[in-house]
């Protein structure tokens, strides 16, 4: 790095910053430390979990895994951001907007819920769920970049339908997105049922869900 020049860390929403190197860093090696210690945190937990051991897993020296992230709290950050991310990604690209309330809240509800109930999401929610009293601020970042998302999005959508009557669209999108989840997810963090015949329950837990929905919140004729 030229002398007088500082790193300049970049903020991961709320968690601590990754390194902002002094040259340039390969892409497809920082690529591999996230997949690498994804795993790992979620096989064995935050504390557990060293940098030492992520880069033995991922066949890289300690030095390489600190050009890209200068600590394991900002590993973990960037974990958190890419996990949130690509578990949203279907979810974003979802046009709703023109569809009548009835198709749009089936075609969301069902995508919604094959995101909750898929694998790396309840791997996700127990690791949440385990570590937030160790580090702090995670439970709040993820609900505030996942769920929170998810209920403007759709509280949004709730208010512009002039067919429904709806005195409060957030807790209506908070509302419905519960009736979608029922029991499923746990179910399955619990392993009450098997995840073949809980995952095949998806279209009829959503049409229910949304019929119920939307007889509750018809404007009256």
């Amino acid at each position: 790095m030229p002398p007088g020049r500082k790193p300049s860390p970049v903020r991961s929403r709320g968690l601590p910053a990754a390194r902002a190197p002094g040259r340039p860093v390969s892409a497809e090696k920082r690529r591999l430390i996230l997949r690498v210690a994804t795993d790992t945190f979620l096989e064995r937990g935050f504390v557990p979990t060293s940098m030492d051991l992520i880069a033995r897993r991922a066949q890289v020296s300690k030095v390489t895994v600190y050009s890209h992230f200068k600590s394991k709290e900002a590993l973990f950050g960037a974990i958190v951001d890419e996990l949130v991310r690509r578990l949203l990604a279907r979810l974003d690209r979802v046009a709703i907007a023109d569809r009548p309330p009835d198709v749009a809240l089936r075609h969301l509800g069902r995508l919604y819920l094959e995101l909750a109930l898929a694998a790396s999401s309840l791997a996700l929610h127990r690791f949440v769920v385990a570590e937030t009293a160790r580090f702090g601020g995670l439970g709040r970042v993820i609900y505030e970049n996942g769920p929170v998302q998810l209920v403007g999005a759709l509280s949004e959508f709730l208010r512009q339908q002039q067919s429904l009557s709806i005195a409060d669209p957030r807790l209506a999108a908070e509302q419905f997105y519960g009736m979608v989840l029922g029991h499923a997810q746990l179910r399955l963090l619990l392993k009450a049922r098997p995840a073949r015949s809980v995952r095949a329950g998806i279209g009829a837990s959503v049409d229910h869900a949304v019929a119920i929905f939307l007889r509750g919140v018809a404007r009256p004729r």
